[in-house]
């Protein structure tokens, strides 16, 4: 299978179209919406230093090159995140072996932040499939809809987060009417029966998708005596959903049946950036696969 080979490969290319992609270096000051009042601009090489140093091998890229651009995009666009944190729990509160007309194990884990029960946490939901010999490759990837929305399986634990208005949503939370309502989006029983894991993570578990003023989510948990909000080279949402993505690599438990160093991330849209920025601050991911 092709995911072997991609697991020896570092973040490098995909970080190279990452800074190809975005704009330069933005400031502090009122964003501009017309798109004719923006002035003439050349993007910077990626492979020539801030010193203007040329990038002639793969050690000066890890070693220079890519901590400049990485500063970059940490302080001006997505904003620095916290470590691990410190009272991180892992508990499994549901196991079925024979999920998916047995083809599967399912498991669900609840990822408590911080040793408030009231406080935030994320579920992961994870399927890994029965047939496997060894530990198999991993697709990792945060969901728009709760997990319970990826498949029907009735197993799957509606989310408890607030949410978006849409199908199956009453007052922002999850009813039964939402299960499997984004399943033409999430070929689960294809990646099983190909061989890989699949976790996936509803992204407002991590950072609710409203503005009340950075008060729900993880971000309170990060603060200092007397902040509110994060300072402008801290998290946002985008960067809080990667970080939340990090975490998923600390449970060990999975760690017989999921071949860890072959985590693949992948999405689309605002999740899709999500990856490519916990794929380019966290070199233990495999590989992003982001459109």
């Amino acid at each position: 299978t092709p995911m072997p080979r991609i697991c020896g490969l570092t973040t490098t290319t995909v970080f190279l179209l990452l800074v190809m992609m975005n704009a330069p270096q933005i400031t502090a000051q009122e964003p501009n919406y017309d798109e004719g009042k923006v002035p003439q601009y050349t993007l910077p090489d990626p492979l020539v230093t801030a010193d203007g140093r040329k990038v002639t091998d793969a050690d000066m890229w890890r070693s220079v090159r890519r901590p400049e651009i990485f500063e970059l995009f940490q302080t001006q666009v997505y904003g620095r995140s916290p470590g691990k944190p410190d009272d991180l729990k892992f508990d499994v509160f549901s196991s079925d072996d024979e999920a998916l007309g047995g083809k599967a194990t399912r498991k669900q884990v609840t990822v408590s932040f911080s040793d408030d029960p009231d406080g935030p946490a994320m579920d992961i939901l994870i399927y890994v499939p029965n047939a496997a010999e060894k530990p198999v490759p991993v697709f990792l990837a945060l969901n728009f809809w709760g997990n319970h929305a990826i498949d029907p399986d009735p197993g799957i634990r509606l989310t408890k987060s607030w949410m978006r208005d849409g199908g199956g949503i009453v007052d922002h939370r999850a009813t039964d009417a939402g299960r499997g309502g984004a399943s033409s989006r999430w070929p689960v029983e294809m990646i099983i029966d190909r061989g890989y894991a699949l976790a996936t993570i509803y992204y407002g578990d991590i950072d609710p998708d409203f503005d009340d003023g950075w008060k729900n989510g993880v971000h309170p948990l990060s603060y200092k005596e007397g902040q509110s909000e994060p300072a402008p080279d801290e998290w946002g949402s985008i960067s809080a959903w990667a970080w939340g993505l990090s975490l998923f690599l600390m449970y060990r438990r999975p760690a017989r049946a999921i071949h860890v160093p072959c985590a693949a991330l992948f999405r689309s849209g605002r999740l899709g950036r999500s990856a490519l920025w916990a794929g380019a601050r966290d070199q233990r991911f495999a590989l992003v696969i982001s459109n």
